[in-house]
């Protein structure tokens, strides 16, 4: 994680060359016992890296809250964008900054530049067959919802086969772990959101209960929510899809979502005024 972050990685560089230069200065001078000053040079060295790297850690944490639950979008993207330019040998770590960045640039409605983004990464074969797939998983995951976001259905269909493949192949191997480790992969958001395309409507039970399990963030919540109030009013239950609308707007008025709901809103018919 540190290697996101290049100036606490050169002042961790640089704190520890100096701290092993003043290590290495009392062994030559012979001050002191040699055996406790090499278990405190030791004991230093562990001690500054992972200060530097539980650092580097929080403040990634905070980008990602910054994005997920804020929803500065604009903040989160000043920062972030220039890590793509950072050369990252960890193919886990690069791809995970281009996932956070296609979501934010899905929030704001750049769906072109998100595919482009996801398009470009290059998945080589991992340690183990799992963390290719895994990794595959998640690009196809994000590649989908941009297309049906687009309301290409083709393609997204395209994507939604391979997504429900993989799936299963990661289900598959999940089988040979104990219970408590096997991993979940949903795909609900896709399936529905590709039913609504071709028939209008979606299970509106299914999408409601994304936006209320206890890992959904703020964007994905009215992410979800949006769909929810577009099935919703395919189903003339007009009274709800407004409210959840409304509370869209209210969340994210910049963001696509926001703008997406205010659409809605303005195109529904005026209610017939109370004689």
């Amino acid at each position: 994680m540190i290697h996101l972050f290049p100036k606490q990685k050169n002042r961790m560089i640089i704190v520890l060359g100096v701290y092993l230069a003043l290590a290495a200065f009392l062994l030559i001078i012979g001050s002191g016992n040699p055996i406790a000053t090499c278990l405190l040079a030791v004991f230093g060295f562990i001690l500054v890296v992972g200060a530097e790297v539980s650092a580097a850690t929080n403040h990634h944490s905070q980008l990602l809250n910054q994005l997920y639950n804020q929803l500065d979008v604009d903040g989160f993207l000043r920062e972030y964008e220039p890590k793509l330019q950072i050369k990252l040998k960890n193919q886990n770590t690069a791809l995970m900054v281009r996932l956070h960045l296609s979501n934010a640039y899905c929030a704001q409605g750049r769906f072109d530049d998100a595919i482009a983004l996801l398009s470009s990464v290059t998945v080589k074969e991992g340690k183990s067959h799992e963390e290719t797939l895994l990794a595959r998983f998640a690009i196809v995951s994000n590649l989908c919802y941009c297309a049906e976001q687009k309301s290409d259905i083709e393609t997204a269909q395209k994507y939604l086969d391979e997504l429900l493949s993989l799936r299963r192949e990661l289900e598959s191997l999940q089988q040979a772990k104990p219970e408590k480790k096997r991993m979940v992969f949903s795909t609900e958001l896709n399936e529905q959101c590709m039913v609504f395309l071709k028939t209008g409507k979606a299970d509106v039970e299914k999408l409601k209960e994304l936006t209320r399990q206890n890992k959904t963030h703020q964007l994905q919540r009215i992410t979800s929510s949006l769909w929810v109030a577009r099935a919703m009013l395919a189903e003339n239950n007009r009274r709800e899809a407004e409210s959840i609308l409304e509370q869209i707007v209210k969340l994210s008025p910049g963001l696509y979502p926001g703008k997406e709901a205010a659409k809605l809103l303005a195109a529904l018919p005026a209610r017939p005024e109370k004689g």
